[in-house]
């Protein structure tokens, strides 16, 4: 896609992100950026920003605990012309089966592109936390 594209339908943006990710497209994932994007990171004890498509593309497409997919991907337009990204990670079994939980704000131009990305991340959760907050906090709605 060129810079001159517009992309109009969020739900199909959400879907080329949740595909670039799972596949560990950086590529794919800079395309969905304006060239000045600024993420927002806000994770278990530390705060971080990065500026410049390739580096939040790169940032985005790193930053999780390993190869995986989304196990919950939920994507919902605000009133304010923003999307709201809910979503969770499952890494692949073989490789420790951590889960990371994350909320993100997605600020978008006039045509379409991530101008913004605010994340708010739960933290990588490994097999022992996970057991733990099983039989410690059982959930009431999953």
């Amino acid at each position: 896609m060129s810079q001159s594209q517009v992309i109009t339908d969020t739900n199909g943006l959400a879907e080329r992100y949740r595909a670039a990710v799972e596949a560990g497209d950086v590529d794919a994932l800079a395309e969905l950026y304006r060239s000045a994007v600024l993420l927002d990171a806000h994770v278990p004890n530390w705060r971080f920003q990065v500026q410049g498509r390739d580096a939040v593309a790169e940032t985005t497409g790193t930053g999780l605990p390993g190869p995986g997919r989304f196990a919950s991907f939920d994507a919902e337009p605000t009133v304010a012309g923003d999307l709201l990204v809910r979503c969770e990670w499952h890494q692949e079994e073989e490789r420790g089966g951590q889960v990371v939980r994350e909320l993100h704000l997605w600020r978008l131009d006039d045509v379409g592109r991530i101008t913004e990305q605010v994340v708010f991340c739960s933290g990588v959760w490994d097999r022992q936390l996970q057991a733990r907050m099983a039989a410690e906090a059982p959930l009431i709605r999953p």
